[in-house]
């Protein structure tokens, strides 16, 4: 079993929720919008703090939505989340992508964002997502690219800090750059109908552009950044340094993150 602290490197930090919390079903899951009905029953898996989830909830009313993650202390802020937003067909539980604890053929969507980034072995997490589909259901993936990372201005310390996440990635086992291979993952797991295509993770309005830069520089504040320094890659001024100028960013013209993702979908044999 892949456990917690083996697999996750960001953390759970607040840092790292905050930041999670920015992706919702509108940014993330908008390319298998089409395949959710209203009675679907879906599964996300590695859902964080749950806004997505809610979100797939909102999409499926008269169904029923349940997001896994392995980290259970976030699962009460999902949880009041949902209260909140008086979405009652949803449930969070925690659970492995390795071992789903769900009987087979349960499922008519699975879901699964920057989960593959950060974890071994794709081909048993995917196998067991095959397990829980029903015939012709639909697994809809959605992964980073880091390499591939756009930074405007370019600056060598804010790239800094997509280099800790890339070794991140690498210390847990997982590939930083699984987004470009999700197609082929899908192919080789034996699903029908598979189609990949490319989004981006952006700030997609004037108003967001601070909020957003903040959140990525508040990925390095946490767990993170203290296995960075702990294993050498980088020192405390230097991150320092380069959160400091992500933010700066926010205020010059012209500047923009943004995040390249691989998204798949791929259907259960009837």
């Amino acid at each position: 079993m892949i456990t917690q602290e083996t697999s996750y490197t960001i953390g759970h930090q607040e840092c790292a929720l905050a930041y999670m919390r920015f992706r919702t079903a509108e940014r993330s899951c908008g390319f298998f919008r089409d395949a959710v009905r209203p009675d679907s029953r879906i599964l996300d898996c590695g859902c964080g703090p749950g806004t997505i989830t809610i979100g797939l909830a909102q999409w499926a009313p008269d169904g029923e939505t349940i997001g896994i993650d392995l980290g259970a202390e976030q699962l009460e802020g999902a949880r009041a989340l949902a209260r909140r937003l008086g979405v009652r067909n949803v449930s969070f539980r925690q659970g492995n992508i390795f071992e789903l604890p769900f009987p087979d053929e349960t499922f008519d969507v699975v879901f699964s964002q920057t989960v593959l980034f950060h974890v071994p072995h794709p081909e048993k997490a995917l196998a067991e997502i095959k397990r829980v589909l029903r015939p012709g259901g639909l697994v809809a993936l959605r992964d980073g690219i880091n390499a591939s990372i756009f930074v405007s201005p370019d600056d060598p310390l804010v790239r800094d800090l997509s280099r800790v996440v890339r070794l991140g990635a690498l210390r847990s086992g997982g590939n930083p750059d699984v987004g470009l291979e999700l197609g082929t993952l899908l192919d080789a797991a034996g699903f029908d109908d598979v189609f990949y295509t490319l989004g981006i993770e952006q700030p997609e309005r004037p108003e967001e552009r601070g909020e957003y830069f903040s959140l990525v520089a508040g990925l390095l504040e946490g767990d993170l950044a203290a296995l960075a320094v702990r294993e050498g890659w980088t020192t405390p001024a230097r991150l320092a340094a380069g959160v400091a100028r992500c933010r700066d960013l926010a205020n010059e013209p012209g500047s923009i993150w943004a995040i390249p993702f691989g998204q798949a979908t791929g259907r259960r044999s009837c």
